[in-house]
């Protein structure tokens, strides 16, 4: 291919530009390539769309030789091209020599200059599928009262699906570009008009339309299930299913009709709905069989739980961030790389270093002159300079590493206080510890930050607070609900031995849920629903309901935080929930401006292959291998303090007389 790319001259501002011949849709794809200057203002449109893995079955013809491109970029390329005249786009897996790592560099420095420059951005969703063009058309004619019908959200969630909106680099693609314009299918529209619809619906919530849909059948199931024809199918039908306990049916049935299901269902009170379900253990199976289906297999649950996968998958309030992203690069101004990491935690590269070089058409000259762009060397070769650059001129840039943060191997040279820039924010994931927040040491507190990073590169020196090292670690096993029930017994016997002055134990099982409403603010608080689940109610005989609103208790806010992690209490009577990557002589410290507590173990740096130049000077050093989350002493105080707008943490009890610290991380 060597024939097809002549040299680029990076210094004249020299990209080539694809002259894409007309022909018809199912036509060979042929085109040339014409090297520009972006000093002469060339016209031509840029494309933003998703590589994908698999090669087209027929390659593209450029310039007479025959290239592979991905099937993605054949699809885009037909729908794109015109019936009767040639069409100049700027498409960057063919316009850049991809086998020649040097240019690849040198065109990734232009890129911000490359999309702006374009007369328009042309992002590419895929081919039609899954109802997509009445979605695109009823976008087109801006049709609002559809867009609120479960058919469209269901069909603009299956869009939301689509790769493009996983991918790093087309973000930067989007937001610089002049008046893009979305494509799926044969069916193009303005962004506004999207971006509207996509508001107009929930943003990453999707649509009331799905829950409503949802919730109404599975009431519709249950309600079914009391009619004669369905108990006459029971009947006639012979099941070897499990049976039911009420202990799991009450649950769903509370979920289906709220506080007073029991009346709802036509029962007189709970013992009567207990009575018959006591007394009819197979039908009651059999209607506890129907409500799963509708709650997990149905089409409506599939696409109801479909929808609750965004959140893995899609930023939250990503198009608000994609909306003010363009509006502020409008205004000339430029992205934060917190900011921009902040707001595409979930996105995905195929290349890991492409997690930085596909923002920084986005961040400020200054920061681009400082990350330097290399596809021939490692990413952490990118990592540390771009982490360093962020902890140095970016004031809440330590907060990166709360957020962005997977158990590493602890003998590895790669320093700990750097973000792995890899991977993608992902609740469920064990090693994350986005969850782990909702106490005092977690809050937006005046610190005095003097962060630095040592001239070679190895070492970040920075103020904090200890709250002791670690004295005993319960690591949390799997199991069912009672399983779970016996360590949190044994952990209320270790924190009133150990930690008496510690939050009661329920707020720091369910970490970022102490700050939810659920906490206070329902018919049964968190705390009493907490004491139903140990047994420890004031209750002689707690009604069945209260047992169904525990389990869910534990369901939606325990089991996310404690699952996978481990429990600790430390020589300073502080107790909390880590990441997994925790033992017993680790230190519990709070860096100033990190927002989550960290897991610091002492090291030499030499074990790990570390020349530093702050070897030998005395200095202890140490390696964050974890993240947690400390109960408060003192919760009213600190709601007080929060009120009063957290003024000086030296007046909360958790802080009091603590020495301030100096933590040297390697």
């Amino acid at each position: 291919m060597s024939g097809l790319y002549q040299r680029l001259h990076s210094e004249r501002l020299q990209l080539r530009c694809l002259t894409l011949a007309a022909g018809d849709l199912a036509d060979p794809i042929c085109g040339s390539l014409e090297t520009v200057s972006l000093s002469e203002h060339p016209k031509y449109e840029a494309l933003s769309y998703v590589w994908g893995k698999d090669m087209a079955p027929t390659p593209m013809v450029l310039g007479g030789t025959d290239i592979p491109i991905t099937q993605n970029l054949d699809a885009a390329l037909r729908h794109l091209r015109h019936r009767q005249l040639s069409r100049s786009l700027w498409v960057d897996a063919v316009c850049i020599d991809q086998s020649n790592a040097v240019e690849r560099a040198e065109q990734v420095k232009l890129m911000d200059r490359i999309y702006r420059s374009a007369s328009t951005v042309l992002v590419w969703l895929g081919p039609a599928a899954d109802d997509s063009d009445i979605v695109m058309r009823s976008i087109q004619k801006f049709d609002k009262q559809y867009w609120q019908t479960y058919d469209f959200q269901v069909g603009f969630m299956e869009i939301l699906h689509r790769p493009w909106f996983t991918r790093i680099w087309v973000l930067q693609e989007f937001v610089l570009g002049k008046n893009p314009r979305i494509g799926c299918g044969a069916i193009w529209i303005p962004w506004v008009s999207f971006f509207f619809a996509w508001d107009d619906i929930g943003g990453l919530d999707v649509g009331g339309a799905i829950d409503r849909e949802y919730e109404e059948q599975f009431r519709e199931a249950i309600i079914k299930t009391f009619q004669p024809l369905w108990l006459q199918h029971i009947v006639n039908q012979t099941t070897e299913s499990e049976l039911a306990s009420s202990h799991v049916i009450l649950p769903e049935l509370q979920y289906g009709f709220g506080e007073n299901f029991p009346q709802l269902m036509g029962f007189h009170s709970e013992p009567d709905l207990l009575r018959d379900i006591e007394e009819n253990p197979s039908l009651w199976s059999a209607r506890y069989a129907e409500m799963r289906y509708h709650l997990h297999k149905s089409p409506t649950a599939k696409a109801y739980w479909k929808k609750s996968e965004l959140r893995n998958i899609i930023p939250i309030q990503y198009h608000n961030f994609l909306w003010h992203s363009r509006a502020t690069l409008l205004n000339r101004k430029s992205l934060s790389f917190v900011t921009i990491l902040k707001g595409t935690m979930n996105l995905r590269s195929t290349d890991p270093r492409d997690k930085i070089y596909g923002i920084l058409g986005l961040v400020s000259e200054e920061a681009r002159e400082n990350i330097p762009v290399d596809y021939e060397k490692i990413a952490e070769w990118t990592f540390v300079p771009t982490m360093e650059y962020i902890i140095k001129h970016e004031s809440d840039g330590l907060v990166l590493l709360g957020l962005l943060w997977c158990t590493r191997p602890f003998k590895s040279s790669f320093p700990s206080w750097v973000v792995d820039f890899t991977i993608s924010a992902n609740s469920t994931d064990c090693d994350s510890p986005i969850l782990l927040r909702g106490s005092c040491l977690d809050a937006s507190w005046k610190w005095t930050q003097d962060a630095e990073i040592s001239n070679d590169h190895t070492t970040l020196s920075t103020s904090g607070l200890s709250f002791g090292k670690v004295k005993a670690v319960v690591h949390f096993t799997e199991g069912d609900v009672q399983a779970y029930v016996k360590q949190f017994q044994n952990i209320e016997s270790l924190i009133a031995r150990e930690c008496p002055l510690n939050e009661p134990l329920w707020r720091t099982l369910i970490g970022i849920h102490n700050t939810g409403k659920d906490a206070l603010d329902t018919d049964m608080p968190l705390h009493q629903r907490f004491k139903v689940l140990m047994g420890i109610s004031d209750s002689q005989t707690e009604p069945r309901a209260s047992v169904a609103l525990a389990h869910r208790m534990f369901q939606d806010n325990i089991l996310p935080i404690v699952r996978g992690r481990a429990f600790f209490v430390t020589d300073m009577g502080f107790a909390g929930i880590s990441t997994p990557g925790i033992r017993i002589g680790d230190t519990i410290g709070l860096i100033f401006g990190m927002v989550r507590p960290s897991v610091l173990r002492p090291v030499e740096p030499n074990d790990l292959g570390v020349e530093t130049m702050l070897a030998n000077k005395g200095i202890r050093f140490h390696r964050i291998t974890a993240f947690a989350y400390v109960g408060c002493h003192d919760r009213d105080e600190f709601i007080q303090l929060e009120k009063d707008g957290l003024p000086d943490w030296t007046e909360h009890c958790c802080f009091k007389n603590k020495d301030i610290l100096k933590f040297y991380i390697i």
